[in-house]
């Protein structure tokens, strides 16, 4: 099995996720958005996984290359690829087909559990999210996951998009930590270590439900 791997910013690493493909002899094949231009053709894979980034759907960041994201997620539920988004993932997938991405009332960073249609798919967490943005479902998805700020999981026939990180790692979080300059754990009135000491205690905690939501069909 072989699945195209979405990544964004060169920071939007699998973490988990690609552990667990590797464990499952699964091939991801990476294709930095923001750096290496057109994506390849959809139907030569057969699922699509699509990573965060520090940037949103509709910022001036992306607009030389988000057409292709859009493009192939289209193609991929045309052709019944499935597709796995994680949070700019998601927002992305759910702009391609019809939803609408805007910026939050409020930013969730950190561990927060969710409220589930279904805890078998998605477990309610804790998971680790850093969002500033949400989105409304496309037409015909189906919620799965939610807090008050708003959807955290949903379906669309075969595919799969969570707002939140599954896809976690003490390592990762270090490197979104460095990468940040603005002022958000401040204005959350977070405490940049503590949250880093809790990801590296619930991480493997994690790990288990981030694969039981995320195993490609």
């Amino acid at each position: 099995m072989r699945g195209l791997l979405i990544k964004p910013h060169p920071l939007s690493s699998p973490g988990t996720i690609g552990d667990y493909a590797e464990e499952l002899g699964v091939e991801l094949v990476g294709h930095v958005a923001s750096e290496d231009g057109p994506l390849p053709p959809v139907d030569d894979f057969d699922f699509v996984v699509a990573m965060g980034a520090p940037w949103s759907v509709y910022g001036r960041e992306v607009e030389p290359w988000i057409h292709y994201v859009v493009q192939l997620f289209r193609e991929a539920v045309k052709r019944q690829i499935p597709v796995l988004g994680v949070c700019f993932g998601a927002q992305a997938f759910a702009q391609a087909l019809g939803g609408e991405v805007r910026k939050a009332a409020e930013t969730e960073l950190g561990w927060s559990t969710v409220l589930t249609h279904d805890p078998d798919m998605i477990p309610e967490g804790p998971w680790f999210m850093w969002h500033s943005d949400t989105f409304t479902l496309p037409p015909g998805a189906r919620l799965e996951a939610w807090t008050d700020a708003g959807p955290q999981a949903y379906t669309l026939g075969r595919h799969l998009m969570v707002q939140f990180h599954p896809e976690v790692r003490p390592d990762l979080l270090e490197g979104w930590s460095r990468a940040e300059t603005s002022d958000v754990f401040e204005r959350l009135s977070l405490d940049r270590g503590a949250v880093e000491e809790e990801t590296g205690r619930r991480a493997g905690e994690a790990r288990e439900p981030s694969a039981v939501s995320c195993a490609p069909e």
